[in-house]
């Protein structure tokens, strides 16, 4: 029994963290667009509708697969820390809000590319919703409406912030909330393409004014940007072909976790047994081992993900599963605060799209650019701030990201698309979500409302109250540290998944422990 019914729909399917997006997701494809026009709606919606998960001021990464080339592309639209910062100048630790914890906005040029290289679409089409909730507004839904409250201290640090969030006063759930300003900056961007943001007038007032308010992101930070187009990761697991997002995303550790146990009966145990569960938690503390010791940004540090995947080092990390819970995972030797949200598209030609987006913190930085209704990321916080580490914070560098998404293959033509925000959680969900599709071979409402679990640090395992008492004892005696969540707990993050059936229809689910919707036609 699940709380929702499977969205099932033969001629395209959106799923996202928002109704308002998924609409829109919707109506692109029923307009005669495909899965990146749809996507690049929804998640252009979800950047106004949703700013304590996402904003146009934050990241994105994608996954594509394209139905006439078979091929899947992945999108690092994220930014780097700007050029002219001065490191030393944070002190021992991150500030909690403001412009100097930002790094580039890479969602804009993200979106646009997603749309040039894919879309049938205009881009002004696309971003057409989007202008209309910002400039006309839309009704605050409940969770706005206390995130807004729940953030409070930090939003009213800034004038602009609280001018645009609590334009009468702290928000109610149906009130409706407008972004004029927001509506201008994604009115040229729809005319003038993401070079009105990089290179044009648009970039030059966000300059100016995030200057003015102690940001160091310039002009020419803003010009140098641009979306990668890395070589996505891929693995043979079960014979699915799974990819994921290469560095500086931490797909690789969904990854690794998957490739760890495949190696591994885990058929052979029962879905949500103490003997799973603790076989999960382990190996995903040796692949985040592995991430602390080795992940940064490629492009400054020596990291290849792909060593991750390799049969030996797989091996080895499969040999290192503890069958007790571990306090402290060592990093295998290579030889040589999340908000966020998900959506995935398919359409009726077989294209679909895996797409996450982010401001990082709950409103990230707390900051909105005057004159533009941009909303900063705090995704600076991202970096470590320890030298000796490979994310060690330095300028001009982009900071490891737990931004990821899935698309599985049957043979050459796409079988599962999700993904889930969530930081940290991410990954594991992700696993708890692989694993109970593909192997258990579960429906995709179903897999997605299944009690998780999630780990921190430590022996501490933290678990949906909805497992059973007995399951809970089972792993307190391999030496779990087991803390209860509630039933449905938003650390565990708020997946959406979509499922293509052999016989080509398609079946959508969303979290209910967040506020998405699967829609399709």
């Amino acid at each position: 029994m699940t709380t929702r019914p499977t969205v099932r729909a033969a001629n395209g399917l959106v799923a996202s963290g928002h109704h308002l997006a998924t609409s829109a997701g919707l109506a692109a494809l029923r307009e005669g667009g495909n899965a990146a026009d749809a996507a690049v709606a929804a998640a252009a919606v979800c950047a106004v509708v949703m700013p304590h998960r996402t904003s146009i001021g934050g990241d994105m990464f994608a996954l594509t697969y394209d139905a006439r080339s078979r091929d899947v592309t992945a999108y690092n639209g994220s930014g780097a820390a700007p050029h002219a910062l001065e490191p030393e100048s944070l002190g021992a630790a991150f500030p909690p809000h403001g412009a100097s914890v930002a790094t580039v906005p890479g969602l804009i040029a993200g979106l646009a590319d997603l749309i040039a290289d894919h879309g049938l679409l205009s881009l002004d089409r696309a971003l057409a919703p989007a202008i209309g909730y910002a400039e006309n507004g839309f009704p605050v839904s409940d969770v706005l409406a206390a995130a807004i409250a729940g953030e409070g201290d930090r939003l009213a640090r800034d004038e602009e912030a609280m001018r645009v969030f609590c334009p009468r006063g702290w928000p109610h759930a149906g009130q409706m909330l407008q972004q004029p300003d927001l509506a201008a900056a994604l009115r040229a961007i729809a005319r003038d393409g993401a070079d009105a943001f990089y290179r044009g007038d648009l970039g030059e007032r966000f300059a100016t004014a995030i200057a003015a308010i102690g940001g160091a992101i310039d002009r020419a930070d803003l010009a140098a940007h641009r979306t990668d187009r890395p070589q996505p990761l891929a693995l043979n697991y079960r014979g699915l072909r799974l990819f994921g997002q290469p560095p500086v995303s931490q797909g690789h550790i969904l990854l690794e976790e998957l490739a760890i146990v495949e190696g591994l009966d885990v058929r052979s145990l029962e879905w949500g047994s103490p003997e799973l569960i603790h076989l999960m938690v382990e190996t995903k503390k040796l692949a985040f081992a592995d991430r602390d010791a080795h992940a940064g940004d490629p492009a400054r540090v020596d990291f290849d993900a792909r060593r991750l995947l390799d049969a030996e080092f797989v091996a080895s990390r499969r040999r290192a599963v503890s069958a007790k819970a571990s306090e402290r995972t060592e990093a295998g030797s290579l030889m040589t605060p999340a908000n966020t949200t998900y959506l995935a598209v398919v359409d009726r030609d077989g294209n679909a799209v895996s797409l996450i987006e982010s401001v990082f913190s709950a409103f990230g930085a707390a900051t909105v650019v005057p004159g533009t209704g941009i909303l900063l990321n705090n995704r600076l916080s991202g970096f470590s701030l320890d030298p000796r580490s490979p994310n060690a914070l330095s300028p001009g560098k982009r900071p490891v990201h737990t931004l990821n998404t899935v698309l599985a293959l049957e043979g050459s033509m796409p079988r599962f698309v999700f993904g889930t925000p969530g930081r940290h959680a991410q990954v594991q969900t992700n696993f708890q979500l692989a694993v109970g599709l593909i192997d258990f071979g579960m429906d995709v409402q179903q897999a997605i409302e299944e009690p998780r679990w999630y780990h921190d640090s430590g022996r501490t395992l933290k678990m949906e109250r909805r497992y059973p008492e007995a399951v809970r004892r089972a792993l307190a005696a391999k030496g779990h540290e087991v803390a209860v969540l509630g039933d449905w707990d938003e650390i565990t993050g708020g997946a959406q998944a979509i499922a293509i059936e052999p016989n080509g229809s398609f079946a959508g689910g969303a979290d209910p422990r967040r506020e998405g919707q699967a829609a399709g036609y």
